[in-house]
């Protein structure tokens, strides 16, 4: 894949090579920036499960250059999420998707594969092994420096590194930014969709283009296709335990026998799918503290991704949440050459557009893990029968609907903003609106 012959406009640093750190550095190549991405890791680490790319932010992919195809590849149909009661024999409400939604469903290690492989193609250099140890905030080129002495000077800083991120510490030394550990554990697991079939318990889950959602107190269980013939469900046990440190290993090997008995409450088809089950990953869920700002004093360094806002996986937007972050951050760096912006004062510009999206989204996947794990009573029942009704109903129009962020989440105007957000064009409007100020 070929780069532009554009002069290279301005030398970037990016912290992490995960898939924000990936993207955001194959968009700023192909504005025709010098990247360079360093990666504490010896590798892409290419580990973990079901992802899904939303509609938003894959309207924000195509301003990625063979971004669409390489995802196309990875993806399956999925359809919309089909809900049971844990002790439910069948589901109760089975909404229809929206043929105008479309999502990328696929999974961390291809997400990974592809990004990594974009960002090869398009001339990013990428250095694994660079654990980032300092950074030095001045005003014109900030430095850093890694664990083995290599000192690296750029015109902007972008930090990637993950909800953990060394550089968030860095860059606000006085603030408690640590993630904050919870008591909800999700155990990952897969099988072949060619050994499941062999069990006839387990056929509503095979079923072509469906995803399942199974609630019930304390606990909910989803479940979906995977690229390479795979099954994969994700069993979530919001009060597993007190969590661990938050510099422990929080993908670890998980003790079949015990989730088999954690769920053993749970309909025929969850029991009869554990059965299957020879290997569970354990993953202790955190979320990302409450900051002002993603952006450093002088404004050449900033976060981005789970770096900024770490978010709970159940509202399935902390991947899209990154991927808008990268595609509107490298498109409003345009104005630092064609109209002589510098960079903190995008930089300024662009934290303030894309803060508020992302802290929706943060606050959104607490509230449904909260939702979702009701214990049976009153409030569980006031629960199933607002998803029953929607389900009854057809996908909403949405073409005459105007967005609106600060709407009662489930009208037709919040979810307009959440599904049809274009990110570039909002991100452009936002840079306009800054000239206009000058």
């Amino acid at each position: 894949m070929a780069v532009s012959a554009a002069k290279s406009r301005l030398k970037v640093i990016v912290i992490g090579a995960g898939p924000a750190g990936l993207c955001t550095a194959t968009a700023l190549r192909q504005e025709g920036h010098r990247v360079t991405v360093l990666e504490r890791r010896r590798d892409t680490q290419p580990h973990g499960h079901a992802l899904v790319i939303q509609p938003a932010a894959v309207r924000a992919l195509q301003h990625l250059k063979g971004a669409h195809k390489a995802f196309d590849s990875v993806s399956v149909e999925a359809g919309a999420l089909r809900w049971w009661s844990y002790k439910g024999t069948k589901p109760f409400a089975a909404p229809a998707a929206s043929p105008s939604e479309r999502r990328f469903q696929t999974d961390r290690p291809s997400v990974q594969k592809v990004l990594h492989e974009l960002a090869v193609a398009n001339g990013a250099q990428l250095l694994f092994g660079r654990t980032v140890q300092a950074i030095e905030d001045v005003a014109e080129k900030p430095r850093l420096w890694t664990a083995d002495g290599e000192m690296f000077t750029a015109d902007l800083i972008i930090a990637a590194d993950g909800i953990k991120s060394a550089t968030r510490k860095i860059i606000f030394p006085t603030q408690h930014v640590d993630p904050i550990p919870l008591r909800e554990s999700i155990f990952l697991t897969s099988a072949p969709v060619s050994q499941l079939a062999q069990d006839a318990r387990l056929a509503p889950w095979l079923e072509s283009a469906t995803k399942h959602g199974t609630l019930g107190p304390d606990r909910f269980v989803l479940s979906r296709p995977m690229h390479g013939g795979l099954l994969g469900v994700q069993f979530i046990d919001v009060d597993h335990a007190d969590p661990g440190p938050v510099d422990g290993n929080w993908n670890t090997p998980a003790d079949v026998g015990l989730l088999r008995t954690r769920f053993s409450d749970f309909n025929a088809i969850t029991r009869a799918f554990l059965e299957h089950v020879r290997h569970a990953e354990k993953w202790q869920m955190a979320r990302g503290a409450e900051l002002a700002t993603w952006r450093s004093a002088s404004g050449r360094i900033v976060l981005l991704g789970d770096a900024a806002h770490a978010m709970l996986p159940h509202a399935a937007q902390g991947l899209s949440q990154g991927i808008e972050d990268a595609l509107s951050l490298a498109r409003m760096l345009r104005w630092t050459t064609k109209s002589g912006v510098d960079i903190p004062t995008v930089t300024k510009a662009w934290v303030n557009l894309r803060k508020p999206r992302a802290d929706i989204f943060m606050k959104q996947s607490t509230s449904n893990a909260n939702v979702w794990s009701l214990p049976d009573g009153p409030e569980q029942e006031a629960r199933d029968e607002k998803i029953r009704q929607m389900g009854s109903r057809p996908p909403p129009d949405l073409s005459g609907v105007e967005m609106d962020m600060s709407a009662n989440q489930r009208t037709p105007q919040f979810l307009k903003w959440a599904r049809d957000y274009d990110v570039v064009l909002e991100s452009e409007r936002a840079m306009e609106n800054v000239l206009s100020g000058l």
